[in-house]
């Protein structure tokens, strides 16, 4: 364990988010853009699985369905990332509301 004096710690807990610089402004913009983005899945007819609230921007992950193989093949998503998790697949991406939607694919 690495000795770190009182008052840089002290120092270290004051300080505000270097991103968000201590506003909840900000973090309540992303909220609303996350709402209207949802809202505007489910006109899709998209699932949403889950919200990804660790970066600074959320991101939502949705359940891949005929709609979102339609998307990767008119290329209106983008694939991102490719692995193997005992079976190949693809993750891919695109923008709602400003908000990164993502979802696995897997390929066979």
């Amino acid at each position: 364990m690495t000795s770190i004096t009182k008052n840089n710690t002290l120092r270290e807990q004051t300080k505000p988010h270097p991103v968000f610089g201590g506003c909840n402004k900000i973090a309540l913009g992303y909220l609303s853009q996350t709402q209207k983005c949802v809202f505007e899945l489910n006109k899709m007819g998209l699932h949403v699985l889950s919200i990804e609230f660790d970066k600074i921007k959320p991101r939502v992950r949705i359940e891949p369905n005929a709609l979102t193989k339609k998307l990767e093949k008119t290329g209106q998503a983008l694939a991102y990332i490719q692995g193997n998790d005992g079976v190949h697949f693809a993750e891919y991406q695109m923008m709602v509301e400003g908000i990164k939607v993502i979802w696995r694919s897997y390929l066979h």
